[in-house]
């Protein structure tokens, strides 16, 4: 991964995890490495499994107080935002 690339996936980005029916979020992008966290789980995965696994969430369409348990997960300061599209 080029260093100087800026990461499409983010902290704060909001995704579903379509086997467990449940939301998860984006806590850390490192060198590809992307870190997330749901009600119950979390997980690592490359970034490009991670879009292939996971389809993104407009946090809009994501009931409030879901969001808030979410950011809690995330550290201080992280906004919730649509996840990345995979192609």
């Amino acid at each position: 991964m080029n260093p100087n690339r800026t990461p499409l996936i983010e902290a704060g980005q909001i995704y579903l995890n379509e086997g467990l029916n449940e939301y998860l979020i984006v806590t850390k992008n490192a060198r590809g490495q992307i870190w997330y966290e749901g009600a119950g789980f979390r997980g690592q995965l490359e970034d490009f499994d991670f879009t292939e696994k996971f389809p993104a969430v407009d946090p809009e369409d994501v009931d409030p107080i879901e969001i808030e348990f979410l950011l809690s997960l995330c550290p201080p300061g992280t906004k919730a935002s649509v996840g990345y599209v995979g192609e």
